[in-house]
């Protein structure tokens, strides 16, 4: 199992010993090779069904609640005025995407593997993912994974143009910009992933109408498999954003130290040789004390925002460090012409659920480093502490709760 090629079945391909002579990159002769740990395995594929069951299906529940908790608060005032929200807001739905194809594309195959006969409960779905899913998952996994990763590669680079230009960005990092930058990125990797449906993928009608693959592009060593699931695929997928991630939170920690404090009042009015304005604006911000805690709480929630950014970067990179690992070895059965060992399959699931795992963790860093679940709740708290003064019976104090709320600003991270 790789980590760039869609059939679970299939792990490599490697080349017969007849015809070692020729060169592999150009050959289309021989076939992939071939091994299902639940044909040729027994032990390898009952091991890896209890951990899927007993290790992703958990994980991918509490992924799923803790990614729908962030993206509520993400949603519920305070909400954020810059183009960050869209960014974020496209990351915590495609945790979600990335949590739920990822089950359905280790569970299904497992769950329908015992549901085979018309005396089986789940006969009738288990037809319609034979028919349907067992090829077109892998492959919609592979979409939502490079749409992940590039999105937030998006959000670094995004964090970093917004920490070393504050003054340009505070005028150009609108929603509608965001919104179509993260359009023409979708339509780019569609079209990037569409060969994948369109050429390993045919629809027969005979004798019933389902969706399979084309042996002659999945199981057959062809240079289009050897060119872009070996050579093209981990650059696009894997490296390129991966040297992004790198590079944009470096220089976005750089921007942080050298300016540990973000003067939002130095950004609205340029100096000029006299001075004058510089006094006229000091004077005007001492007056405001309401301006100046407006622009303490923009410090603070540019900081977190910046920080939990950062973090999330770093944890992907951490957690799907193992697929570099695998792609290496995928190279090194590829140059050797060997088949994938019991540890190769084991250490593909343990990737899985690592990817899992950094989908379901960016929630949690969200919502503790935005602060939003703590806002969340003081508000549950004091709309209940104002229900149950009113029924009491001293004065409520909706006047107050009610200055309080509208004195939040709306918050440009």
């Amino acid at each position: 199992m790789s980590a760039s090629s869609p059939s679970p079945a299939v792990f490599l391909p490697s080349m017969p010993s007849s015809s070692s002579s020729s060169f592999w990159w150009t050959s289309a002769v021989g076939t992939a090779c071939y091994h299902e740990p639940k044909v040729h395995d027994y032990e390898l594929y009952f091991q890896l069904s209890r951990i899927s069951l007993f290790v992703l299906l958990p994980l991918a529940l509490l992924g799923l609640l803790s990614n729908t908790c962030a993206l509520i608060c993400l949603c519920t005032p305070p909400k954020i005025s810059s183009g960050v929200f869209i960014y974020l807001k496209a990351l915590l739905v495609l945790d979600h995407c990335h949590i739920i194809v990822s089950m359905a594309n280790t569970l299904f195959p497992d769950f329908c593997d015992s549901h085979h006969s018309p005396e089986h409960i789940a006969y009738g779905f288990c037809m319609f993912e034979r028919r349907f899913l067992r090829a077109m998952v892998p492959r919609l996994d592979l979409m939502v994974d490079t749409l992940h990763v590039w999105t937030i590669a998006s959000l670094a680079a995004h964090r970093y143009w917004k920490i070393s230009r504050p003054v340009v960005s505070r005028s150009k990092d609108t929603v509608s910009r965001a919104r179509s930058l993260m359009a023409i990125l979708f339509i780019a990797i569609t079209f990037y992933r569409l060969p994948s449906f369109m050429v390993e993928l045919q629809i027969k009608w005979q004798p019933v109408f389902r969706i399979q693959k084309r042996l002659e592009t999945t199981e057959m060593l062809s240079p289009y498999r050897i060119w872009l699931y070996s050579v093209i695929d981990p650059i696009v997928s894997h490296f390129l954003p991966f040297v992004l991630m790198c590079v944009f939170s470096l220089l976005t920690l750089c921007e942080i130290v050298k300016s540990r404090q973000f003067a939002y009042a130095q950004f609205s009015v340029s100096c000029d040789s006299q001075g004058a304005i510089v006094k006229r604006r000091r004077s005007s911000s001492s007056s405001h004390p309401l301006r100046r805690r407006i622009d303490g709480v923009r410090q603070k929630q540019e900081y977190r925002a910046t920080l939990s950014i950062v973090l999330i970067i770093l944890l992907y990179l951490v957690l799907h460090s193992m697929e570099l690992y695998i792609l290496a070895r995928k190279w090194q059965l590829l140059a050797q012409d060997d088949c994938p060992t019991r540890a190769d399959y084991i250490q593909s699931h343990v990737s899985k659920i690592l990817s899992v795992l950094s989908a379901s963790v960016n929630a949690f860093v969200f919502i503790a480093f935005t602060n939003r679940m703590r806002i969340y709740i003081q508000m549950l708290i004091r709309r209940t502490s104002r229900s149950l003064s009113s029924n009491s019976s001293e004065p409520p104090l909706h006047k107050i709760s009610e200055t309080r709320t509208m004195a939040f600003p709306v918050i440009d991270v």
